[in-house]
Formats: C-alpha cells, structure tokens, sequence
C-alpha cells in the first residue's frame, strides 16, 4: 500500500510539475500576442493617421482615424501620436494646430 501510495504522489507531483510548465507557456504566448496586437494597432495608427496629418480633415476622414483610435485604446496602445490624434477627433471644426503638428512630428 506504501508503495502504491509513493506512486500516486510521484505522479501527482508530476502533473503539477507539467500543469504549470504548461501554463508558464500560454502565459507566455499571450503576453506575446498581446505585443504583437499592439504593434499592430500602432502600425494601422500610424498608416491612418500619418496620410491625414498635414491636411484638413473631412468628416469621412474623423470617422476613419475614429476607428484606428478605437483599435489602439482597445489594446492599450500608449502613444503622443495616439493622444495627439484623439485630440484631433475630439475637436469641434477646426483641429488645434499643437495637435495637428504632434501628429505631423510622430509621422516623421
């Protein structure tokens, strides 16, 4: 019975053992794939923001860097030219011109 019991535990130590190994993985192919989404986000960020930034704005173009700022919040992206083009959405008319020429020095 000893014997059997030695087994059991040795197994059991065993699966513990491979359970966290196993989750020390994941774990690390998430926090991977997270980065990866965020330098993503940060590449569409830039691919929208960037062609708009050193020209006014139509309504259709808010809409559009919208949804890339959206994106980018969503993942967590931290950026001056993410704050920069939220900024630049959030203003009524007119874009403040600090904004616009952060946004113009992020794309350069």
């Amino acid at each position: 019975m000893t014997r059997h019991l030695a087994v059991t535990v040795l197994a059991s130590a065993a699966l513990l053992g491979g359970c966290s190994a196993a989750e020390g993985v994941a774990s690390d192919a998430a926090s991977a794939a997270t980065s990866q989404a965020k330098e993503s986000a940060v590449r569409e960020l830039r691919g929208t923001v960037c062609p708009l930034a050193d020209r006014d704005l139509s309504e259709s173009d808010r809409a559009t860097l919208g949804s890339a700022i959206d994106l980018a919040q969503g993942l967590g992206v931290e950026s001056e030219l993410l704050t920069a083009a939220e900024d630049v959405v959030a203003s009524d008319g007119t874009p403040p011109e600090s904004s616009l020429a952060k946004m113009a020095d992020a794309c350069r």
